[in-house]
């Protein structure tokens, strides 16, 4: 920062002896670093008034040094890193303004989505990777899907408060156009409208490395690329909307207390928003989510689907994680937790079952080439894991013993990325991914009837997923796999901000559990490019 200059001239001290002279000088050349000073003559002078120029003067000097001090400990201006906000590197610190004492960095993008689905999901900009696939029975298996979409555009803001040496604030909010209306949930993100992506704010001691974030991001489990550090998460680099199939994240409420233990290594805890995915066949008497006023509780309507999945759970998610930074690399080890709820509302019998769910995972950066290319990989196993999922797999099904509830499923994601920058104004990305789901699946008699219950029963009907128009197709998806190329070229970075272009192909392979009628798959290849404009970054 440039010193202010100043205003203080030895003329204005008037004309005093030599000796007064002297101890003038030197107690300006001490307040503002000046050591030379014009010769004076030896005068008489006012020494009272002398006196009070002189206090006067250091006044001045003092709020200015105070005004200098502040201002070199206001926080320097970072653009908001999230993943669609700098999907290409070189990015410029956005532009700041000062609202009272508390700086503003304003970010966000405007798009233009091109989307080309060999088969018809009608996803818009974020896609189905799992019941969206249709099948041959499906009219959707032979028609294309074509549109433009404009709903992935974003809008941001960083609010950074007054900090010194203890005590560092801030709060971001960041909003898109993909709200869902009726159908909006807390299953992966919030697409309630107006639609939030993120909104927090957290407060971080510095003595100690500690800090505390209230408000929605990314979990937890979503990897980072150093520390655990809000708005530094390493997102891939697809235009999709719903990312890439392997892709471990939730973008949900939550409170996260993270303490930095040293230079390498950081630790965090985080309680999280609940919503448990259930698939399989509806219990007649067993609610596990809130079916709405327009719904009865009662048999049959017990065990409903209800659209906007407002899950019984009795506790939140609990999301715990170190990472470490050894100089070379970046690698999180995490674990969760989570606690289903179903009841049983059949007279007589009214009763809740619990049961609860643990996994563990890890994520991975690896520099091949430092700057150039880097390596990436995750992964996520146990039980209840098919929320994390970009897919979307089932986290448990519905055991017809009403003493079980819920039964959670086991299963895994995984997924590998290579990144590469050969200039500033390119990246080029491969990603490769997979997410699994076990089976468990009951046949039950009761008054000479059979019914199959679960999820990936063998007695499910598949019989129909082969035919245009059938109907029996239970195809109950047990894996998902997929591989996705892609870039971004930064044309333009000047004094409008930047444009970008992205081009991304991804192909997937959906793959159901045997029954009636055997196992059959689908496949799909998704084409999307992107017009992006960043006003705010250059």
């Amino acid at each position: 920062m440039t010193p202010t200059r100043n205003p203080l001239h030895p003329s204005t001290l008037g004309r005093v002896g030599r000796a007064r002279q002297t101890l003038v000088a030197a107690a300006v050349a001490t307040a503002l670093g000046v050591f030379s000073v014009p010769a004076m003559s030896a005068d008489t002078a006012d020494l009272q008034g002398l006196q009070n120029q002189i206090n006067k003067l250091q006044r001045e000097m003092d709020r200015m040094k105070a005004q200098q001090a502040q201002q070199a400990q206001q926080p320097q201006a970072t653009p908001a890193p999230t993943a669609a906000a700098k999907p290409a590197s070189g990015g410029a610190a956005a532009p700041t303004f000062m609202a009272g004492p508390v700086k503003v960095t304003l970010g966000g993008f405007v798009e233009l989505m091109v989307i080309d689905r060999n088969r018809n999901e009608s996803a818009d900009w974020a896609s189905n990777y799992n019941t969206g696939i249709p099948f041959p029975n499906s009219h959707n298996y032979y028609v294309s899907e074509f549109h433009l979409t404009e709903r992935q555009s974003r809008v941001q803001a960083l609010f950074q408060g007054p900090d010194n040496e203890t005590w560092a604030t801030e709060a971001y909010i960041e909003s898109d156009f993909g709200g869902a209306g009726g159908t909006a949930n807390y299953n992966e993100s919030n697409s309630f409208s107006p639609r939030m992506r993120h909104y927090f704010a957290d407060l971080t001691y510095k003595p100690t490395g500690s800090n505390l974030l209230f408000g929605q991001l990314w979990s937890l489990v979503t990897g980072n690329k150093t520390g655990i550090t809000p708005r530094g998460e390493n997102i891939p680099l697809t235009i999709d909307g719903q990312y890439v199939p392997g892709f471990n994240w939730l973008r949900v409420p939550q409170i996260r207390f993270t303490q930095k233990v040293n230079d390498m290594i950081t630790a965090a805890v985080s309680v999280e928003n609940p919503a448990v995915l259930v698939s399989g066949t509806a219990v007649p008497g067993t609610i596990f989510n809130n079916p709405g006023a327009g719904n009865s509780f009662s048999p049959p309507n017990g065990g409903a689907f209800a659209s906007n999945n407002v899950t019984l759970d009795y506790l939140p998610d609990f999301v715990a994680k170190v990472a470490i930074d050894p100089g070379f690399g970046h690698y999180e080890l995490f674990a969760t937790e989570r606690f289903f709820r179903a009841r049983d509302i059949i007279t007589g019998q009214q009763t809740n079952a619990k049961s609860n769910a643990t996994a563990f995972g890890g994520n991975l950066i690896l520099p091949v080439v430092p700057k150039i290319v880097d390596f990436q990989a995750s992964f996520l196993g146990g039980r209840g894991v098919g929320r994390y999922g970009s897919a979307q797999l089932p986290d448990a099904t519905i055991n017809p013993d009403s003493t079980r509830g819920l039964e959670p499923l086991r299963g895994f994601s995984a997924l590998a990325g290579l990144v590469v920058k050969p200039d500033p104004a390119l990246t080029l990305y491969a990603y490769v991914g997979e997410e699994q789901v076990s089976k468990a699946s009951w046949t039950v008699t009761a008054g000479g009837k059979t019914t199959n219950y679960g999820y990936g029963n063998p007695l499910y009907d598949n019989t129909g997923c082969f035919v245009e128009g059938g109907t029996a197709c239970a195809a109950n998806t047990s894996r998902i796999v997929s591989g996705a190329v892609g870039g971004w070229w930064k044309f333009y970075s000047g004094f409008l901000g930047n444009a970008q272009f992205g081009l991304a192909d991804t192909w997937l392979k959906r793959e159901i559990f045997s029954g009636k009628g055997g196992d059959p798959s689908t496949n799909i290849n998704i084409l999307m490019a992107s017009f992006r404009y960043y006003p705010f970054q250059k």
